[in-house]
């Protein structure tokens, strides 16, 4: 993902495992790594269905100074929301954000053939609840906690950022500890993703996974449970991140390729168009050359990154597109600002 030489240094640990979600009165011993960081293997929420992953995530804590509590990044991969692993992709979040003094969190939330959403939104913010609850036994600030995610990843990312609490993860506060959300490449708009793609999509094929989301095998038709086309109005619009937004919002950032022939850019651009609306604070970035994927192309690759373009709205004011040098500071420092 973000693998690059200023950041080859792999977090590895051992790994433990906590089973349930209420803490223990004893804190689990995380694992000190070459890096001064160590690494956790915790479950968030029960195990459902009981041979999933979807419930656990992979913790990196960076070294301390003086016990000072630290940021907190949420990150959890696309997959099309195909597989239970999201959280595999924490560890090369934390080779970027670590060396900031940045923890991170890669969460697994559960695949569409294991539940449908509102599922996943709710496996998000339980993970995120119980990060917050538990912040004291890892050292963590609950006041500056960041979401991410690239594809499917993003979208989870954004519904976290977005969405109320209330009706979500049992016991979680109304109110959202999330402080700044960044996406890369999201789905943002169910009733609009075709419309949204570079060419006509073709589908279904062989594999049974058509680039038609309209078509029932596609996999935001799994997710919701139904071909778009006759799923309640108000089901498509819920799992929306495009129809959540408000003024209160916290700062997004949207980075997407404008070759992307699996979502397209204009899904970004709804977003940010939502948040100018809103009079939220957002940035979006579109890169000319850049494809769905992976993340870490938009940060370190020239020939994905060569006149990107950024946009920024705020209050409702937008500023004119102009040339940014991407690179992992884009990323940090956009967390570091938003969660000061």
């Amino acid at each position: 993902m973000f693998r690059t030489a200023a950041y080859a240094a792999v977090l590895t640990a051992a790994v433990i495992v906590l089973t349930g979600c209420t803490p223990d009165s004893t804190p689990p011993a995380a694992t000190n790594t070459p890096t001064g960081a160590s690494t956790v293997l915790l479950e968030y929420a029960p195990s459902d269905p009981r041979t999933g992953e979807g419930h656990l995530l992979h913790l990196y804590l960076p070294a301390r100074k003086a016990q000072k509590r630290v940021p907190l990044i949420v990150w959890t991969g696309g997959n099309g929301w195909l597989r239970d692993d999201g959280g595999d992709v924490g560890e090369s979040a934390a080779q970027l954000f670590g060396p900031e003094g940045y923890a991170v969190a890669g969460v697994n939330i559960r695949s569409s053939a294991q539940a449908t959403f509102p599922a996943q939104l709710t496996d998000i913010q339980a993970a995120i609840h119980y990060l917050r609850i538990n912040a004291h036994r890892y050292g963590l600030d609950p006041n500056r906690f960041g979401v991410a995610g690239d594809s499917s990843g993003g979208w989870a990312a954004l519904m976290a950022a977005l969405a109320e609490t209330e009706g979500g993860a049992a016991g979680s506060p109304r109110e959202n500890p999330v402080r700044a959300v960044a996406a890369f490449y999201p789905p943002t708009d169910f009733a609009t993703l075709d419309r949204d793609l570079p060419s006509n999509c073709v589908g279904p094929p062989k594999s049974n996974i058509s680039s038609c989301q309209a078509d029932a095998s596609s996999p935001a038709s799994r997710l919701l449970g139904c071909a778009l086309p006759t799923c309640p109005a108000a089901l498509v619009q819920s799992a929306s991140p495009v129809t959540l937004v408000d003024r209160q919002d916290p700062p997004m950032l949207l980075l997407h390729g404008q070759q992307d022939d699996t979502v397209g850019w204009r899904q970004s651009q709804r977003m940010f168009d939502a948040a100018r609306a809103a009079g939220a604070r957002a940035q979006l970035i579109l890169l000319p050359h850049g494809n769905h994927g992976p993340p870490g192309d938009f940060l370190f690759s020239a020939a994905t990154t060569t006149g990107a373009l950024s946009t920024v709205t705020r209050g409702g004011t937008v500023t004119a597109p102009a040339p940014i040098t991407l690179g992992p500071d884009v990323l940090v420092d956009f967390f570091t600002e938003a969660m000061r």
